[in-house]
């Protein structure tokens, strides 16, 4: 009961503590639009392989998945029982573009997306993830879907309307696309300069570079294929922001691609004062970015996400509050209070077969000062790295480095098959894309390998509506 008193006392936080920090014409809540449990309510079952009888492999890729009344659910890795089959947006959509030929599944792909399908406030329709995965970033109570799985739902479409030709698949198929253009603020995966893999609601927006990338090859396949200047523009505007920020993914130090702009990482704050009040807030280092101002979410029992803004921890014996917080090389992060205060965070924590910096650095202090009457730490360190942003990784099945590679080919692939003209641009991606290839030589790594070009470049194709590269030494040469 004192603990739980000390928490309600000194841990709910308000927005006044960022009110000059803040832009409030440029910094808006989130509130996230979020299905109801009735549009969930398919999606959302679980089924046992041994209930159903029937079980087939997807794409060549070893995807166990069944079919329910023709919707696919799949077994995923990260469920403790490998018998288990939920749904899969990805796995939906190449599900469709496998089938767009089916005559069974061309009569009756309408009552299959009646199943899955949910209507966003801006009419578009989205798949959503059932709130079924332990994934670090989807912890917590939002249901999110993700531009890299809707981005494939398109493609399915896409081809779909390519064998049908008919208005109700067209119009099926600007659903899907207005889906990827549903705002972030409002729960969406569309930013505006960049594509969310899984948006985040809780921090600053994080830019995840192959779902990125991802679902702008399938935009970009839309665009030409249906002639339409407005999506290829949307693929030319994010490609600039990408080109004029390529640094926020890539680690200068390590030669490698980083996975995307963002670490989470765990602080311990001292207070000075018991009832102080935190607010964190995240200024863009681009005008194009929009400012974010985060409440901490009370989270002792770890269920939110852990990249949330959030307080894991306090000690009721010295008041110390361990608390997550994310940076990124887009945003300066800020932790303001009403009372001074000290942060510790750990400097480094790299290790190649990591997805986040590890508990291996040394502490380091920042102190807070008085700003207009507040007081206010910038969580960032300036002799000791703090890593915002995290390299790619060697964790895949085959030991290899999937992603970096995929960066490369994608932008390449991106900029050779724009539907825009833009030489320009073109030429910038390409030479960020080389450079990025040419350091490989540089990267330090005994026994640590990037995956095949060709089988990245063969990955690609393996769903995409429009196949125009087939042979890497088209893109690498």
């Amino acid at each position: 009961m004192k603990i739980t008193s000390l928490i309600a006392a000194s841990l709910i936080s308000t927005s006044a503590m960022a009110s000059e920090m803040c832009d409030r014409d440029n910094c808006k809540p989130i509130a996230p639009f979020q299905p109801t449990e009735e549009q969930m309510n398919f999606a959302s079952r679980i089924f046992d392989v041994g209930e159903t009888g029937f079980d087939f492999e997807m794409y060549g890729n070893g995807q166990k998945t069944i079919l329910v009344e023709g919707v696919p659910f799949a077994q995923y890795w990260q469920l403790e029982d490998d018998k288990k089959y939920v749904f899969h947006p990805m796995v939906f959509g190449r599900y469709v573009f496998n089938s767009a030929d089916d005559e069974d599944f061309q009569q009756n792909w309408k009552e299959i997306v009646g199943k899955v399908g949910v209507e966003l406030p801006n009419g578009g329709t989205a798949f959503y993830y059932p709130n079924h995965y332990p994934l670090n970033r989807m912890r917590g109570p939002d249901l999110v879907y993700s531009a890299i799985s809707q981005s494939e739902v398109l493609a399915g479409f896409l081809r779909l309307h390519q064998e049908l030709q008919s208005d109700e698949t067209a119009e099926m198929l600007g659903k899907v696309r207005d889906a990827l253009f549903f705002p972030h603020d409002q729960g969406g995966v569309d930013l505006g300069v960049a594509q969310l893999e899984l948006p985040l609601f809780r921090s600053n927006p994080e830019i995840i570079l192959n779902g990125w990338l991802h679902s702008l090859l399938h935009l970009n396949d839309y665009a030409i294929l249906m002639n339409d200047a407005q999506v290829a523009s949307y693929v030319e505007q994010n490609l600039e922001f990408f080109a004029d920020n390529h640094d926020a993914w890539y680690d200068q130090e390590r030669f490698i691609t980083r996975y995307s702009d963002t670490s989470p990482h765990r602080l311990v704050v001292t207070p000075e004062e018991a009832g102080q009040e935190f607010t964190a807030v995240y200024k863009p280092k681009d005008a194009r970015l929009k400012s974010y101002e985060i409440e901490p979410v009370l989270d002792l029992e770890n269920r939110y996400s852990g990249f949330d803004v959030r307080v894991n921890a306090v000690n009721a014996d010295n008041g110390k509050i361990t608390m997550s917080l994310t940076c990124s090389s887009l945003f300066d992060t800020y932790l303001t209070s009403d009372a001074a205060f000290s942060v510790m965070i750990r400097d480094g924590g790299y290790s190649p077969s990591r997805a986040s910096p590890d508990a291996s650095g040394e502490w380091q202090t920042i102190v807070s000062g008085e700003i207009d009457g507040r007081e206010v730490a910038q969580i960032s360190l300036d002799d000791k790295e703090l890593i915002c942003g995290y390299p790619t990784n060697f964790s895949k099945a085959n030991g290899k480095n999937f992603y970096h590679m995929q960066h490369i080919v994608a932008l390449r692939y991106l900029a050779e098959t724009s539907a825009y003209q833009n030489d320009e641009l073109n030429g910038r991606i390409s030479e960020i894309a080389m450079t990025w290839l040419a350091n490989n030589e540089k990267f330090q790594g005994e026994g640590l390998e990037f995956e095949e070009p060709q089988k990245v470049l063969d990955s690609i194709n393996r769903g995409k509506a429009l196949t125009q590269v087939t042979e890497i030494v088209d893109l690498l040469n």
